[in-house]
């Protein structure tokens, strides 16, 4: 009976340490033929985080997206919340293929195509305080986006969010403050006041990830506007919230 007990806390302890590793992978290739990058994802529920390299340059630049039904959409954020690039693509098997663009006006688009090299199971991390500023930026007539948050305590954080959709509309997204439970990395979102408005906030050592949970978009912002995407970190001090934003 004794040695059926260890068995079975052994058996615990393997189960709780598997469940708290995420799978990373490495992949390697080129973006038009010409441009040599290294893109590693970990892949958290069906949210991306990680970074892409440019060979030439050597500097890993944050990305941040999501991955369902063999296609992943990912955006290269800046430390500033700019974004620089865009992957749009398939998987197929350890290839992952499609289109990169720029958010600059008038850019083109670009091939690429990338193959896995390597894949590791990592430690999930919980994020000791996600207080701070994230930001994502697609330039003057591209759209931003700005979500403030400040930990209350262990399991409860305030947010905020103020978000313009870009040209022409230029409409917005706004969530006043607000008091959200937070378990582990993750925060949901929920409100009637317009309809069926939810959403979670998935936050990763850099940055965030907000996507609404389907059939739940009736938020009250402006037509086409949103609190959906992906948001670096910027700043981690404890933000100024603006009590009437909306």
């Amino acid at each position: 009976m004794k040695t059926f007990r260890i068995g079975i806390i052994l058996l615990l302890i393997s189960f709780c340490s598997f469940s708290q590793q995420l799978l990373q992978k490495t992949y390697e290739g080129n973006i038009n033929g010409k441009i040599p990058v290294s893109v590693t994802l970990k892949k958290e529920g069906n949210s991306l985080f990680g970074n892409v390299i440019y060979k030439k340059k050597g500097l890993p630049i944050a990305v941040i997206g999501y991955s369902e039904n063999n296609t992943v959409f990912f955006n290269e954020l800046m430390p500033d919340g700019k974004v620089t690039g865009t992957f749009s693509g398939e998987i197929k098997g350890d290839l992952i293929t499609g289109k990169w663009f720029s958010p600059e006006k008038n850019a083109r688009e670009l091939s690429f195509s990338i193959r896995k090299i390597s894949e590791k199971a990592v430690n999930h991390k919980i994020i000791k305080d996600v207080t701070g500023t994230y930001n994502y930026s697609f330039g003057e007539e591209g759209g931003s986006g700005d979500l403030r948050v400040k930990r209350l305590r262990n399991d409860k954080i305030a947010i905020s969010f103020d978000c313009i959709r870009g040209a022409p509309s230029y409409n917005m997204a706004t969530i006043s403050k607000t008091t959200v439970r937070l378990n582990g990395n993750k925060a949901i979102y929920s409100s009637n006041e317009f309809g069926k408005c939810r959403f979670f906030i998935l936050f990763s050592e850099n940055g965030a990830r907000v996507s609404f949970f389907d059939n739940a978009y009736s938020c009250g912002f402006g037509n086409a506007a949103t609190v959906e995407g992906n948001y670096i970190k910027t700043n981690s001090s404890i933000p100024k919230f603006e009590e009437n934003n909306h």
